[in-house]
């Protein structure tokens, strides 16, 4: 007898059914939040991995998606160069279909499909489902092995911050915005400062002004350069992913619900954020391929506080900005009024620890813009 459900990669026209999954299954939690992918599916998988890797569980009755997982793969540095490596991300099951037997079914294909090699995974660290998931011990399922915490803030763009002083003679830091003629520089700067960070993402900002599917919504005036005299010195963009990745609050928790119209009358009267209404979506832009030299904590202050206002001034809500938890820079993003995510980030295989394989001496750098 067949099995209720069968495999197969995920098809350009299941992408409706997909975004009903996503809508499905949000992040439940004192606010619950969903990610979801309008108007298509794949557009924002595209910005998360370079090559698609996409598998559907469909129940043969009904021919619906039932599940879905993604293991594509993305060019990131890894001890200092450039590899292809596996992202896991959206590993979901329809409520319709909550049982065993998808899930058997699914995570057969998962284990065929990854083979020998092993992937990066982030996962909410409040969201307690998928970490009791991953503990499971079950054979049918990899091994989640610890790697490093993300800590990601939501800066509410709410006043401006101190300006800074205004180019001259006498000031040695310049910041501007990136235009075609810098194309060289970046790639030269972003190459020597992105490959001693473990896992940071490549770029390619030819392919950026080619129209790169991977770089969707992006242009190079949303780049910020920061240059000491005539050196560039940090760079970092912002990235308004709203035409094909939203963040909606779908509900709130009976606390979290009195909260939010405590932090609304408080913002009215004094100036703040105000948390949308259950249902609404957020008004975001997020910070990515941020490289400073040395980390340097007061240039990082410098360029923030520059881009803040600049965001500020084109009527976002929030800037998202995420680092490693262990940072030091942190306690620059700690001076913001914020709504703090806590995120692990997991290397995941079938096969042995591979931990050994990377270098600790690279800090750790994720890019939450491609998670």
């Amino acid at each position: 007898m067949a099995s209720r459900f069968y495999t197969r990669p995920a098809q350009a026209n299941d992408s409706d059914e997909l975004i009903a999954l996503i809508a499905a299954t949000p992040q439940v939690g004192a606010i619950t939040i969903n990610f979801e992918r309008t108007p298509d599916f794949f557009m924002a998988t595209k910005v998360v991995t370079q090559i698609l890797d996409v598998w559907v569980a469909i129940e043969r009755e009904s021919d619906r998606v039932a599940a879905i997982f993604s293991i594509g793969q993305r060019d990131v540095y890894v001890n200092g160069e450039r590899q292809k490596v596996r992202y896991g991300n959206d590993l979901r099951i329809h409520p319709d279909f909550k049982s065993g037997r998808t899930l058997f079914n699914l995570l057969k294909c998962y284990r065929k499909a990854m083979g020998s090699d092993w992937m990066q995974t982030v996962i909410l660290s409040d969201n307690d489902a998928s970490l009791n998931s991953i503990g499971s011990g079950r054979s049918i399922t990899p091994t989640y092995y610890d790697f490093g915490e993300m800590t990601t803030h939501m800066l509410y763009l709410t006043k401006p911050r101190l300006t800074m002083p205004r180019p001259s003679s006498e000031s040695k830091f310049n910041i501007r915005k990136a235009d075609h003629n810098d194309i060289d520089l970046m790639q030269e700067f972003f190459e020597q400062q992105a490959k001693t960070k473990q896992f940071y993402p490549h770029y390619d900002f030819i392919k950026l002004l080619n129209g790169d599917e991977y770089y969707r919504g992006l242009v190079i005036s949303n780049y910020y350069l920061m240059f000491e005299g005539s050196t560039l010195v940090a760079m970092a963009g912002i990235w308004d992913q709203s035409s094909f990745k939203q963040t909606r609050f779908v509900a709130y928790s009976k606390l979290m619900s009195v909260a939010r119209l405590l932090n609304n009358a408080y913002s009215k009267l004094f100036g703040g954020m105000m948390l949308p209404k259950a249902g609404d979506k957020l008004s975001y832009v997020s910070l990515h391929s941020l490289l400073v030299i040395n980390d340097d904590e007061k240039l990082f202050s410098r360029l923030l506080q520059y881009i803040y206002n600049d965001c500020l001034a084109l009527n976002y809500q929030a800037l998202v900005c995420g680092l490693p938890s262990l940072d030091t820079r942190q306690r620059i993003l700690e001076q913001y009024r914020s709504k703090v995510l806590h995120s692990k980030h997991f290397i995941a295989s079938y096969h042995d620890d591979p931990r050994h394989k990377f270098d600790t001496t690279y800090p750790l750098y994720l890019e939450p813009a491609r998670l």
